[in-house]
């Protein structure tokens, strides 16, 4: 027996998709229309045909039209998937309203999210949202703003800012610390670290990081953010992703080190293509594109 003829159903996602390309015969509006891409729906009719063993569309003049296997099968299941469609709107409709669930690193929600997120309650008082902090497993949230995330099938990615790595002080702490001319003179400086985001150090300083950690005076702070503070007092150097102090560097409180150093990474907003069927889903993803381009 074939693999075909011992399934019972279709690939059960490729049903919808198909229907929605048969009313409108164009795959970019079927796409626009369910928030996927073209190139998902694409790959789901080709699914379908797979599984059928048959040929549902074929292009003519630059547009597509069905084939008569297809036409004749899209007649048989239309009527049904409308209602399974209307359905499933009404019962997405009450799901919608619960609470979205956002992942981002902790600095990310301190400097980016919180001094705006009033604005976002105050144009859609519905909005409910649950933040957690520094999660990995995208699958588990709505959302997730992550650094420089590798690229994952069914997921769909914003770049939203720079997270550029460069080390950073007070103007105070550089005039009365040793002469700081390359890196290898931190072995004779005070590095100031949070347990969450030492790996941050070692991110720029490569190679060096273990000669430099083993000579130089390290201040250790158990939440992240403090050593931030701690920079800005002068007590020593502290890594940090250029845009989230921009305030500081912009007053003159902190001032960036080897700048033509700086480790190149990007924030980016990582979700699976289908939440974009989800209108409150779309709102939150365009404020936050927005709020990060005001940066």
């Amino acid at each position: 027996m074939s693999e075909r003829a011992g399934r019972v159903l279709p690939p059960m996602t490729a049903l919808p998709v198909f229907e929605a390309v048969g009313r409108h015969l164009s795959v970019v509006r079927a796409a626009d229309e369910l928030h996927l891409t073209p190139g998902a729906i694409s790959r789901q009719v080709h699914n379908l045909e797979t599984f059928l063993g048959l040929k549902l569309f074929e292009r003519a003049h630059r547009r597509i039209i069905f084939t008569p296997a297809g036409e004749a099968y899209w007649a048989k299941i239309h009527a049904a998937l409308g209602e399974v469609r209307e359905a499933t709107r009404t019962t997405s409709a009450d799901a919608d309203r619960g609470p979205l669930i956002i992942a981002a690193p902790r600095m990310f929600l301190q400097k980016f999210v919180m001094p705006a997120l009033g604005g976002l309650y105050a144009a859609h008082p519905d909005m409910a949202i649950n933040f957690v902090a520094d999660s990995d497993n995208t699958s588990a949230v709505d959302g997730a703003v992550a650094i420089s995330p590798k690229p994952r099938s069914g997921f769909l990615m914003d770049v939203l800012a720079d997270a550029d790595l460069s080390p950073v002080c007070s103007p105070a702490y550089l005039k009365e610390a040793p002469s700081l001319e390359m890196p290898d003179d931190l072995t004779r400086h005070t590095l100031l670290r949070s347990a969450q985001y030492i790996r941050n150090w070692e991110r720029w300083l490569g190679e060096r990081a273990p000669l430099v950690f083993s000579k130089a005076r390290c201040i250790d702070f158990e939440s992240p953010g403090l050593e931030l503070i701690g920079a800005a007092e002068g007590l020593g150097i502290a890594i940090v992703r250029l845009a989230l102090v921009r305030e500081e560097l912009a007053s003159g409180r902190l001032v960036t080190l080897f700048s033509d150093q700086a480790v190149h990474e990007e924030y980016a907003f990582v979700f699976s293509e289908l939440k974009l069927r989800s209108p409150r889903f779309r709102q939150f993803r365009s404020w936050l594109r927005a709020v990060a381009s005001d940066e």
